[in-house]
Order: structure tokens, then sequence, then C-alpha cells
């Protein structure tokens, strides 16, 4: 099978389709929470958070926002990873899908993580739950969008953190493509995840590209890393503020 990843191939993924059974989205759900978990995206995130902490002057409890938080699992797992480290946060997570939102909350009342919200909002046209937060963030979500969707949504990003903005994303690489097909298929038996996983990364931008995107935006010199399993995560101060610590 030829794949040309030359460009963004970006298609409608089938758990985008706001008609896909209940059930089916809840296992897939609960398919990629299991991927994203094998990903360690969270302790990438949680890092670059994590130096934000220990600038932070403030007593208050860190706020966090998770942009397009799907089932959750990103935004529990950073609060019990901020629990670890004995940092106090109040996260909210956002999605558009009320299937989404109902498995995220039943996940954090599950583990007893009252310090995660759950709201239903759209991402590029309602406002956020708060007008600031401390750190802005979205993980596995800028591939879903067009190039136009994307700066307008890192603006809206940019106009909603004070301190620090987080973008996680796939690579559009073709070893990742590959990783995808293939781990998709070993991790679950989900059809959903078996369709979406590769397509998603035809869809996804390049890490040049991402970095294009956060300049068009008004994020200029953001910083981009790349990680375990072909995934970028590309961070971006107001005025530039280095931070250190840690």
């Amino acid at each position: 099978m030829t794949i040309n990843l030359g460009s963004r191939n970006r298609q409608s993924e089938l758990m985008d389709d706001p008609l896909l059974n209940g059930n089916t989205h809840r296992q897939a759900l609960a398919s990629l929470r299991r991927i994203n978990w094998l990903s360690r995206s969270d302790r990438t995130v949680w890092k670059e958070i994590l130096k934000q902490a220990k600038a932070n002057s403030c007593e208050r409890p860190l706020t966090i926002l998770d942009i397009a938080a799907g089932g959750g699992d990103l935004a529990i797992r950073l609060a019990s990873l901020a629990e670890r480290d004995g940092v106090s946060v109040a996260i909210d997570g956002c999605d558009i899908s009320p299937t989404a939102l109902d498995f995220a909350t039943d996940q954090a009342t599950a583990t007893h993580r009252d310090n995660v919200r759950f709201f239903q909002c759209d991402a590029l046209l309602q406002p956020f739950p708060r007008p600031e937060y401390d750190v802005v963030m979205c993980s596995l979500f800028l591939h879903h969008l067009k190039e136009a969707d994307a700066i307008l949504l890192m603006q809206r990003m940019k106009a909603a953190a004070t301190q620090l903005i987080l973008v996680d994303d796939l690579r559009r690489t073709r070893l990742g493509y590959w990783l995808a097909w293939l781990g998709c298929r070993i991790l679950t038996r989900c059809h959903v995840v078996h369709v979406d996983g590769p397509m998603s990364v035809e869809g996804a931008f390049t890490s040049s590209e991402a970095l294009g995107i956060a300049a068009k935006a008004g994020l200029p010199h953001a910083a981009l890393q790349h990680h375990w399993p072909q995934r970028f995560t590309m961070s971006w101060r107001p005025n530039n503020r280095d931070v250190n610590a840690g």
C-alpha cells in the first residue's frame, strides 16, 4: 500500500460523526485512553506545566484548560501527576461531544478527581468556561482542523492563556503512520480506532507546519520537541518568558 504523506490528507474521521452510536463512541474513547497512556504524552505535557508551576509565585491552584478533552483521560492523568508532585491545580476540560463529556465526567468521578470538571463547548465559536487560565492546552485536536481553523484556535488559546500554551499532537511521518496502523490493531479491537488512527496521521501537520501555524496565530518563536510515538509538544509563553525551573 502506497501512502503519500507529502501533504495533508484531512478526512472526516468516524469519531467526528455526530450520528456515531453512543456505545461505539464510548468503546472508542476507552480504546484511545489505552493508546494515549502508552504514548506517555501526559508526562511530556506535565513536565512543561510543572516548570510553570514552580515559577508561579501565586498560592492559588494553577488553572488549566484542556480544549477538546475527549474522554478526559489526559486531564485526569495531569491531576494525578499534580497530586504526586504536590501541585494544586484546577482543570477544566471542554469538548463539543455530549457522549465524550459524559464519559469524561464518569471517569473523573470514578477516580475521585474533584478538581477536574468538564464542559460542553465549541472551541472555535463559544466562550470557554473561564475567560482566562494560567495554562491553555490541547492534545490530538490540531490535526482535525483546517489550517485556518488551527490558526483561529491558537489565537483563542493566546487570548485565554496568561502563562503557558501547550499543543500536543501527531506528526505526519511515514513511521508515525505505520505505528498508528499497527498499534491501533494490537491495542484494541475497535473498528473506529482502526480506521481513525492512521487517518489522523494523514491529516496531521509536520513539525515545521505546526510552527508556521503558531507564527501566523501570533505565537512567534514557539518551542517544539518531539516525543514517542512520532508526536510533538509545542509550547509558548506570553512575552516569550523563559522558564528553566526543574
